[in-house]
């Protein structure tokens, strides 16, 4: 089954996997089921399809397919380290590769070498903290000198960082670590992730032992946090990778490894290495990408990071970001990618700005670095047309974004005008500005964007290598004389594109270096695995690379030419012209007819690259105007003038080397791009040359980025391109084909005859490598060969492998198939045999079936016609025994009806009288229950009936007595009229007599139903009022209900409108907030100068009252000696009569008092408004009695509200003196004058104008102005002289007031006062009352006081 499953070539998809139907030795071709892969499937790896192919067999190595590793059921063989693959071959690594791929393996070993495949996805078991003790422990502190260590691990970066540790510890040699890989391998992220696991090493050491280190968590976090500076500044966005590395870095972590012996005789078992920094060295930084980019990729993360800042952050940085976006520079235009591996570019710019803090970078360094990126950003928006008055010049149309240029440059607009339209050139002892047409002055423009970049990419990169170094920040740097290294290379992997430019050049010249010292390193690898296995070295062909080196740096190669070139300033064209005509005869160059005259091809390792060498010249001179140097060294940005002054310090020793070194072709060297970059990859291979280089591979598996799916094509062009290819071959140009013992044992153990075969009572004494040498031996005879009279086999037994030689492991697949298509035959035979026998079998069982079938079918017929009689004798007979018991039946049923029938009447009679009976007994009990009840019901029906016709008796009555009542009143009218008429006749008298009477006896009656009517409506009356009162009161609430309901809803309405008012609010107090607290910063910086100020006038002041004070005090002292001289003379010269009056006019003099008094006079007069404006605008000094003022003190004392107040003495005076009656009055502070009451608006009163600084100073003032903003001053006890008043007043200086006091106006005084206790009220109000201000004071003492209110 494994020799028909091989690999054959596919242009799609570079190898497939396929099955071998026939083969055709004359014609050399074979004919083969290939399955190939459905394109169209959303998974192609896992559908597929058959088709039939014929391939020829003389394009394949040795004219042989190569093998699948399958096993004996044809299932591939997935194995983690791929020298353990019986056959190694490029397909092989490749489906190898992808088996493990699939399985979330993204690690496979080759030896020495572990590929990286990118699994497009975070794994975090992969890398847990388990996983990182285990790799240290079983291979930096294991003791495992049996055998490699690496056999019971899985593939993992973390091995190579292990190992690289321990090689520095145990062994004391430096080590490397390379990483290469095309655009979004993954190379970065294997590089963070091996530096971290380096750098938390020596945090994992054991618990509890003498192996833990000491820590060094501030340099490990200095050194893991500077790597997102290096991706700011050197990543973008590429078709290929979203965060693409444009540079190569060579990073070096430093540690201090502990001395072998020290660690010995301390017991430990590997000497302590704590990491003490890292130093980085970076390689080719794209700058063209800095001015042109492809539309699906960006630019350089930084100045999308720069344009996604905060408002404030680009305020602050340079104003002319202030609302700008990326579509506002051309350099960076639009873009659709905002997401950055899971973050945006503002989350981006503040781990950018974190991670330059850390490394000193902050404040006006951080200011300056970032404003040196907006330089570059804003000389892409400059536009140049030509000039209307010469076509052959240019002018910049744009001057709007040179003002911008100039303003974050610090350099004048016509200076950058003149630098970026013109050129100097220079000729003998003379120079010429030549103006430049259109092209020349934009390419001069980016040339100069470009070199700015440059330089603050290389300044970033000492600025974290003087922060991480170990030199500059380890502690014990004076102890350690030389640091062990472990080198992190990040380079750019080989690069081959439909156009290929001059940086791909200088890529794959790199890669070109790389891969000889890979080759070199793989066939030291092949040396130590041969003396590891015991057998003898053999030689081994190297397939070098040395011809393509030669003709790339030869002496004739292209960077001489293109450098020779760059002298003569000529053309590409001649340029490749050169490289074709001297370089002829070199076999890596690839000069086709069909190339242009600027193309030329070399053939590399990896394959045929083409060249277009379109500014080639132009980019390796890297020309840049000096005129633009000298404009950037005027600049006030200090990163660009220092870098710049640097680049033109460099350009200058250049030139004059050049002139000084002669003539001759040696004579003048060109300071170029290709020779930096050489020089600069020498000093690499030196210095990775001098360490134990470990290689990790990392592999692309699909330009999707999705995981668990691989492009085979682009993963095999890759590893072409890694070298896998070429180390596999020179691991196994002399045995290509190796085995383990067991392997060999199980798979070709079926070749042994009987004759050959081994005995088995001696096999189990023998080993496995004894025991595969002999059988080899005999299944191999015919591939020894005899050279130089030695016999050499066909075959190497090493100690744990089988190593076999060309076509040896073939022939015995060959015999092997042989032997297992004897065997094949022997089971078919049996095969067939069975299969004979089996179907006679079944046959036979088939035709005793159909015979049982057939007599069992005769034998039923007979015996259902016999059970067909039987039954019918049987129903005969049955049926006369049924009849007869039928009668029977009818009979008994006949007498059970009759029976039945009288049963039911019998109980038809019980039944009715038993309910007659129950009925009488419950109708007697319902009567007796009943009874009571009813009688009582007729008794209330009786009342009820008496009530009511007394009630209509008297209703009735109580007519008929309104009715004779009526009457009555109509008779007795009647009578009252006849009385006159019928007094005289006593007839008539006696008849009204009697009719009076009856009169009386009738109205006696009536008025009784009269009053029990009004009883009886009393009572109604009575009930309908209640009535009506608790309808009132229904009626009421009902009102107050609706009352309350409608002021709940007013309420609601009120409620909700308060609400939204207060949203608003919210929202302008938000707005109000945030503009206070930036009103606030700014008054902070108002305050810290004018306290800055408030000192240096102090002292200055200070300073000029001492000068005062003993300027004053030598004239006291002259002036007490010339009294004593007068009084000397008046005494020896006067007589005695006289010299009373002259001692009272001497005793009239001026007095220390009265100078004061006249130094006060002096304040009260400049406290005027006008002589109060004049000092604040001149700030003049004034001079009256001695006294000096300087620098306008007066005019920031009456600004800040200071008091000009006297000393202690004079305030008691005062005191005492405005007290009434002579009455102590309580010590009051005195008031510091507000700059609000001397301004203009206010208009103030001449006389209160006057004395409103004299109120404060003049004891004599009774008067006190209550508008003042009232300052305490503290009270001394001290007593001193009068002279001296002054001078111990101008020493106390009051600080300035606080911002609080600035924002307060001059009725904050009244307002704070109305707060305070009674005390001080009351303090205030005898204030008030003995002051008496005049009328204007006390209206805008009243405005004031109404306004705070």
């Amino acid at each position: 089954m494994s020799d028909s499953c091989v690999y054959v070539r596919d242009k799609k998809f570079g190898w497939l996997p396929a099955n071998v139907v026939s083969n055709d030795d004359a014609a050399k071709t074979a004919t083969v089921n290939v399955i190939v892969p459905v394109a169209d499937a959303p998974d192609p790896s896992q559908s597929s399809e058959t088709t039939q192919l014929v391939v020829k067999l003389k394009e394949y190595e040795n004219n042989m397919l190569p093998l699948q590793n399958v096993n004996e059921s044809g299932h591939l063989i997935e194995m983690p380290d791929m020298c353990d693959l019986p056959s190694l071959h490029e397909a092989a690594i490749l489906y190898n590769l992808k088996a493990r791929y699939m399985e979330d393996k993204p690690y496979t070993r080759v030896g020495d070498i572990v590929i990286a495949a990118n699994p497009f996805q975070w794994l975090a078991d992969l890398y847990s903290l388990e996983t990182r003790k285990l790799y240290c422990e079983k291979l930096i502190w294991g003791s495992n000198k049996e055998g490699d260590a690496k056999a019971g691990l899985k593939p993992h970066v973390y091995e190579i960082s292990s190992l690289a540790y321990k090689g520095l510890a145990a062994e004391g040699i430096d080590q490397s670590i390379l990483v290469s890989g095309e655009s979004g391998a993954g190379k970065t992220e294997t590089v963070k992730i091996v530096m971290t696991h380096l750098a938390a090493v020596q945090s994992l050491a054991k618990p509890n032992s003498s192996d833990s280190p000491k820590e060094s968590s501030a340099v490990v976090k200095r050194v893991l946090d500077s790597n997102p500076l290096l991706e700011a500044f050197g990543n973008a966005k590429t078709v290929r990778n979203d965060n693409s590395s444009r540079f190569g870095k060579y990073t070096q972590l430093q540690f201090d490894v502990e001395d072998a012996d020290e660690a010995a005789f301390s017991g430990k078992s590997l000497p302590d290495c704590v990491l003490a920094g890292s130093y980085c060295d970076t390689y080719l930084l794209e700058k063209s990408r800095v001015v042109s980019h492809e539309s699906a990729e960006r630019t350089y993360h930084i100045f999308y990071q720069v344009l996604s800042a905060p408002e404030a952050d680009r305020k602050q940085i340079w104003g002319g970001l202030d609302g700008k976006g990326f579509d506002d520079f051309k350099f960076v235009g639009h873009t659709d990618t905002l997401i950055i591996e899971g973050t945006d570019d503002l989350h981006k710019f503040h781990q950018t700005r974190d991670a330059l803090g850390i490394i000193g970078v902050a404040g006006d360094k951080f200011n300056h670095l970032m404003r040196a990126v907006c330089t570059v950003l804003q000389l892409g928006n400059l536009v140049f047309i030509p000039d209307p008055a010469n076509d052959e010049n240019s002018i910049i149309s744009n001057t709007d974004e040179l003002a911008k240029l100039s303003d974050v440059t610090g350099v004048s607009v016509d200076e950058l005008n003149k630098a970026l339209i013109n050129k100097t050139v220079t000729a003998g002892k003379e120079s010429y500005v030549v103006p430049l047409n259109t092209a020349a002055a934009k390419d001069g423009c980016d040339a100069f964007a470009k070199e700015i970049y440059q330089q603050v990419f290389d300044w970033l990169v000492r600025t974290i290598n003087e922060a991480t170094s170990a030199e500059f920040n380890y502690g014990d740097d004076k102890e350690v004389e030389q640091f062990g290294i472990i080198g992190l290379l990040d380079i750019f992997g080989f690069e081959s594109f439909k156009i290929n430019r001059f940086e791909q050049l200088c890529i794959n010249y790199t890669n070109e270096k790389l891969q000889q010292k890979y080759i070199v390193d793989v066939f030291r690898s092949v040396q130590d695995e041969y003396e590891y296995e015991g057998i003898g070295m053999v030689d081994l062909p190297i397939s070098d690379n040395a011809e393509v080196l030669n003709l790339v740096e030869g002496k004739i190669g292209v960077l001489a030419i293109l450098n020779e070139e760059c002298l003569r300033k000529g053309k590409d064209t001649s340029f490749v012209s050169k490289i074709k005509t001297m370089n002829k005869d070199s076999g890596s160059l690839i000069a086709d007819r069909l190339h242009r005259p600027t193309e030329f091809g070399i053939e590399h390792y990896a394959g045929p690259v083409k060249y277009d060498a379109t500014n080639f010249v132009q980019k390796n001179m890297d020309a840049l105007p000096m005129d633009l140097i000298d404009c950037a060294i005027k600049s006030t940005n200090d990163i660009m003038r220092v870098e710049l002054q640097a680049v033109a310090d460099a350009k200058a020793a250049d030139a004059a080397a050049a002139l000084t070194g002669g003539r001759g072709r040696g004579g003048k060297k060109a300071v170029t791009v290709g020779s930096k970059f050489k020089a600069q990859l020498a000093t690499l291979m030196i210095n990775v040359g001098k360490t134990r280089t470990r290689y990790v591979r990392c592999i692309k598996p699909n330009p999707e980025k999705k995981p668990r799916r691989m492009n085979l094509r682009s993963s095999v062009e890759q590893l072409r391109c890694a070298g896998i290819v070429a180390a596999v071959t020179v691991s196994r140009v002399a045995f290509p084909n190796r085995l383990t013992h067991e392997t060999t044992i199980d798979r070709f153990k079926c070749l042994m005859d009987e004759e050959t075969d081994l005995d088995e009572k001696k096999a189990p004494e023998l080993s496995s490598k004894e025991e595969v040498e002999v059988m080899l031996t005999k299944l191999l005879k015919a591939k020894e060969v005899t050279e130089e009279g030695e016999v050499v086999k066909g075959f190497v037994c090493g100690k744990t492998r089988v190593y076999f030689r060309l076509g040896s492991l073939e022939l015995l697949e060959s015999q092997r198939l042989e032997a297992l298509g004897l065997l094949a035959r022997v089971i078919q035979r049996y095969a067939r045999g069975f299969v004979a026998k089996s179907k006679f079998t079944t046959l036979k069982t088939i035709t005793i079936a159909a015979q049982s079938f057939a007599r069992r079918t005769t034998a039923r017929n007979r015996f259902l016609h016999a059970k067909d009689r039987c039954i019918a004798i049987s129903c005969w007979v049955r049926c006369i025994i049924a009849k007869d018991k039928l009668i029977r039946l009818r009979e008994k049923k006949a007498a059970t009806l009759i029976q039945t029938r009288w049963r039911i009447n019998r109980a038809t009679a019980n039944l009715v009288k038993c309910v007659s009976a129950v009925v009488i007994v419950q109708k007697i009990a319902r009567g007796s229950i009943q009874r009571p009840k009813y009688v009582e019901m007729v008794k209330e029906a009786e009342a009820e009936a008496k009530v009511n016709a007394k009630v209509h008796a008297l209703q009735k009555r109580l007519a008929e007595a309104e009715m004779k009542w009526l009457q009555s009143e109509k008779l007795r009218k009647q009578a009252e009229g006849k009385v006159a008429d019928t007094a005289s006749a006593p007839a008539a008298t006696v008849d009204e007599a009697g009719e009076e009477k009856k009169v009386e006896i009738i109205s006696a009656q009536q008025h009784a139903l009269i009053d029990e009517s009004k009883e009886m409506l009393e009572y109604l009356r009575k009930d309908v009022f209640n009535l009506r009162a608790k309808n009132y009161l229904l009626r009421t609430d009902l009102a107050e209900a609706k009352n309350i309901n409608n002021q709940l809803e007013e309420h609601n309405g009120a409620v909700t409108a308060s609400f939204e008012a207060l949203k608003q609010h919210a929202n302008i107090l938000s707005k109000t907030n945030m503009k206070l607290t930036v009103e606030a910063t700014n008054h902070k910086d108002m305050v810290k100068d004018l306290r800055k100020e408030h000192k240096i006038q102090l002292f200055s002041y200070i300073s000029e009252t001492s000068k005062l004070k003993e300027e004053q005090r030598r004239k006291d002292e002259l002036h007490e000696a010339e009294v004593a001289r007068l009084k000397q003379q008046l005494m020896e010269n006067i007589p005695p009569s006289s010299l009373t009056v002259e001692s009272s006019r001497i005793t009239k003099r001026p007095s220390p008092e009265s100078n004061i008094r006249t130094t006060r006079n002096f304040f009260r007069r400049i406290t005027s408004t006008s002589t109060l404006d004049s000092l604040a605008n001149d700030g003049s000094s004034v001079n009256s009695g001695g006294i000096s003022n300087r620098g306008g003190y007066v005019d920031r004392s009456l600004k800040y509200g200071y008091s000009m107040g006297t000393n202690d003495r004079d305030k008691e005076r005062w005191n005492k003196k405005s007290s009434p009656r002579g009455h102590q009055r309580p010590p009051k502070p005195f008031s510091s004058l507000s700059s609000a009451a001397f301004t203009r608006s206010n208009k103030p009163s001449k006389k209160n104008t006057s004395t409103s600084l004299g109120k404060a100073a003049t004891p004599s003032s009774s008067k006190r102005s209550t508008s003042k903003k009232v300052s305490p001053v503290p009270q001394s006890g001290n007593k001193k002289s009068p002279s001296s008043s002054l001078q111990s007043s101008t020493k106390k200086a009051p600080s300035p007031p606080s911002r609080s006091d600035k924002k307060k106006q001059p009725t904050s005084s009244l307002q704070s006062s109305s707060k305070k206790p009674s005390s001080s009220k009351s303090k205030t109000s005898s204030l008030a009352q003995k002051s008496s201000p005049s009328g204007s004071d006390k209206s805008s003492l009243a405005k004031a006081t109404g306004k705070k209110k």
